[in-house]
């Protein structure tokens, strides 16, 4: 009995420190997120402001989907390939061309398989650092220069709620033409 209470009281430990570790982690990541937020918010901004909508007779659309490229937590990854899966089968019923951008080395492997022709462009490593302009347009000038022109489209990607929730959201992109336009 004494060897099972030493023992309950070393888990205890461990399980203690994991947990002060956990937390460190936790507010670094934080902390590294704060200054990037300001970009989606600016962007959402502009897009409410100026009231940009895309025309209804356009084919083309890109789908961005947003995952990691490691990690052990399915269901992060699971719920944006689901989203996307749903809005290439809604958008090609619809008879719209649908490209899929995947962000993420998650993203790949959950739809290869099934949806790999809708790929146009695929991005590792790009949430290994904490993220920035950089990496934003990295992505933007590979987009620009893949030659694809598409009407509208979407990023989907998790929204933080908690440390044990996220939100899958979408938030719409526009071609240049359109945003010129409005």
């Amino acid at each position: 009995v004494t060897r099972r209470l030493k023992s309950i009281k070393n888990i205890q430990k461990i399980t203690k420190s994991m947990k002060m570790v956990s937390a460190a982690k936790y507010a670094r990541a934080e902390r590294e997120l704060k200054p990037a937020r300001v970009y989606g918010t600016g962007a959402l901004a502009l897009y409410e402001k100026a009231e940009i909508k895309a025309p209804e007779d356009k084919k083309k659309h890109l789908l961005i989907g947003v995952s990691s490229d490691r990690g052990l937590c399915g269901a992060i990854h699971t719920s944006i390939a689901k989203t996307l899966k749903n809005e290439i089968t809604n958008l090609s019923n619809a008879g719209k061309e649908v490209m899929v951008v995947g962000v993420g080395d998650k993203i790949r492997g959950l739809l290869q398989r099934t949806h790999g022709n809708y790929f146009l462009l695929t991005f590792k490593e790009v949430g290994r650092r904490p993220p920035s302009f950089g990496d934003a347009s990295v992505i933007a000038s590979e987009l620009l220069n893949s030659g694809y022109e598409f009407d509208e489209g979407s990023v989907i990607y998790n929204r933080f709620r908690s440390v044990i929730s996220y939100k899958t959201d979408e938030k719409p992109i526009f071609s240049l033409e359109t945003v010129a336009g409005s």
